[in-house]
């Protein structure tokens, strides 16, 4: 009981921390969903990330970049940095015409302005299927396990996915981990984690409350 007890304190303080963090400093955001700059590049032949992510870093200054392909022929690929000047384009496509012998026409190449991704459009798409699913998880415990008091299980299937989840985004914050696409793909690793565990102590939960029946 203590040991519970003990965990429950660590998870407010967690969450407390957490939050406050999230107040004062926000979500340390992946840098595709802050207002950036990328470039777009597309080429004759395959083009090597790690040549272009190179070539990158040594143009941008140690500004934080990232390289992605775009499209399925493995001919492209789009830069983006929170800011590229017209001089570190320049010198980019001048690295790689001269890494692949092209000729790139650095003026014909544009640089794009993106604005940021609020985090509630971040995490709009995950809403929604969460709640149908909390929904139908929380029905399917009511009806399986009913030899359960009613108010527990309904508490417990609605706590513990909430604190679980709450929890973890608290520690994304306190450990300024990238929060995007990678961090809430997790998330919903964790959500399914929890739902599974919620399901084995129910059901230990009823083989122990048949076995006291049977007695």
């Amino acid at each position: 009981m203590k040991k519970i007890n003990k965990l429950y304190i660590i998870i407010a303080i967690i969450i407390i921390i957490g939050t406050i963090i999230c107040k004062v400093k926000g979500f340390n955001i992946e840098l595709e969903y802050l207002n950036r700059q990328e470039i777009n590049l597309s080429i004759s032949q395959e083009v090597e990330i790690q040549k272009i992510k190179d070539i990158s870093k040594s143009e941008l200054n140690g500004k934080k970049f990232k390289v992605k392909r775009v499209g399925n022929f493995n001919n492209a690929v789009k830069i983006i940095c929170n800011e590229i000047t017209a001089e570190e384009k320049n010198n980019i496509i001048n690295k790689i015409n001269e890494e692949y012998k092209l000729e790139i026409v650095s003026d014909e190449i544009e640089i794009f302005k993106i604005s940021n991704t609020k985090i509630r459009d971040i995490i709009k798409p995950y809403i929604l299927p969460g709640i149908i699913t909390l929904i139908i998880v929380v029905a399917y415990f009511m009806v399986m396990y009913n030899k359960i008091e009613f108010k527990k299980v309904l508490l417990m299937s609605l706590f513990i996915p909430f604190i679980t989840e709450l929890t973890y985004y608290s520690i994304i914050a306190i450990a300024r981990i990238p929060f995007g696409r990678v961090t809430n793909s997790i998330a919903i690793g964790i959500y399914t984690i929890s739902i599974l565990g919620l399901t084995a102590f129910f059901q230990k939960k009823t083989i122990q409350m048949s076995e006291k029946e049977n007695d």
